[in-house]
């Protein structure tokens, strides 16, 4: 008794390539506009930051007599760092995820 490889069923040609190239375009597409967006909200983040900072040497120096305002700037500039470390936790966790699974 022989057994006989099973052979795949492909598609022709010219119906594969066309739908293979559309969904590999929508996906790189997707790829660059999420790193685009995450790397547009890390520099928000690092210009809060930066601009808390000003504000806190600038009432260190007394040209600056809000306390309140620096206070806030201090804290949105934490709260936003805290938001980027928690979305780079969770896509972390997302990738290990992907990595346990056996293909």
């Amino acid at each position: 008794m022989s057994i006989e490889a099973v052979m795949p069923i492909t598609a022709p040609s010219s119906v594969a390539s066309p739908q293979l190239s559309a969904v590999s375009n929508d996906d790189a597409s997707t790829a660059v506009d999420f790193g685009r967006w995450m790397g547009e909200q890390v520099s928000s983040m690092n210009q809060q930051i930066t601009g808390a900072e000003q504000s806190l040497v600038q009432l260190a120096s007394g040209q600056s007599g809000s306390l309140h305002e620096v206070m806030l700037d201090l804290e949105q500039a934490r709260q936003a760092f805290q938001l980027t470390v928690q979305v780079r936790n969770r896509l972390m966790e997302a990738y290990q995820e992907l990595m346990k699974m056996q293909i």
